[in-house]
């Protein structure tokens, strides 16, 4: 079970203060901004906006962003230049000086559009769903869907994909049914090609959201889960997006308090 990280700040600080650099990986729905009634209502309120941007400006802190919507819709909402930003679950990221597309789900963007259509076909009766084609996977989102035509959509959409001649793997979410093409390959795997590609030695990993993948590929760093604890390989737990946003603003005033207090060395002077 995880513990609330607050009640564990004493050590959690002493981790930081210890720590040459620290890549930081959020998720961005549920995280830091708030699970809206559409998936195009969802945007970063000014306060989390404020703190992601003084920790972009931290010396020692690299921040990358993570999605399971499309990396260009992503980016468009956070806007923070100079990031690292992963979306349609890791499957494409780009970052200062690499891009990447996993390239068996970008082969099936055809068979995965050809998909979109035929659930949206299957369930235009539904009042309130939503199939979202995000290029290289889908989203059934029933957020809005009557509580007595849910299990429909579900065996609606289960249907075609047992139809489908192409290989895919549908997982659910918070209101929704996320399907993609079968491949080794999950928000877990990106994070570690994203820290093999900044290449900080030493750098302390810490990460905040839900998805269990991304904490069991940290055990030695600091794994977070957003919205509440229940059962979960996460060492700590926050809240909600207000819980985040409040650690947020005391990781960067604690890397703030640390390089006040760090020595300068000029020639044979040394400031503190």
């Amino acid at each position: 079970m995880a513990r609330p990280l607050f009640d564990d700040i004493d050590q959690v600080a002493a981790r930081v203060a210890g720590a040459p650099h620290l890549i930081v990986f959020l998720d961005f729905d549920g995280t830091l901004a708030a699970i809206a009634q559409e998936p195009a209502l969802a945007g970063l309120s000014p306060h989390m906006d404020r703190v992601l941007r003084a920790l972009a400006e931290q010396p020692h802190v690299s921040l990358a962003i993570l999605s399971g919507r499309e990396r260009a819709d992503l980016q468009s909402r956070i806007g923070i230049p100079g990031l690292t930003y992963a979306g349609n679950h890791g499957l494409e990221i780009q970052g200062h000086g690499f891009i990447f597309v996993e390239p068996t789900a970008a082969q099936c963007t055809e068979a995965t559009k050809e998909l979109a259509a035929a659930i949206s076909r299957k369930i235009q009766g539904i009042e309130g769903a939503l199939v979202e084609d995000k290029g290289l996977t889908l989203a059934v989102h029933y957020r809005l869907v009557p509580e007595d035509k849910v299990e429909e959509l579900r065996r609606l959409v289960h249907s075609v994909l047992a139809a489908s001649n192409h290989p895919f793997q549908l997982s659910t979410g918070d209101k929704v049914y996320e399907i993609r093409p079968r491949v080794y390959w999950s928000k877990g795997t990106a994070i570690d090609w994203i820290r093999q590609q900044l290449d900080k030695p030493g750098a302390l990993p810490i990460y905040v959201g839900e998805d269990e993948d991304a904490f069991a590929v940290l055990p030695d760093g600091l794994t977070v889960k957003a919205g509440g604890a229940g059962e979960t390989a996460a060492r700590y737990s926050l809240a909600d997006t207000a819980e985040v946003r409040k650690f947020l603003e005391w990781l960067d005033q604690q890397l703030r308090l640390k390089e006040a207090s760090t020595p300068v060395i000029r020639g044979s002077q040394v400031r503190v």
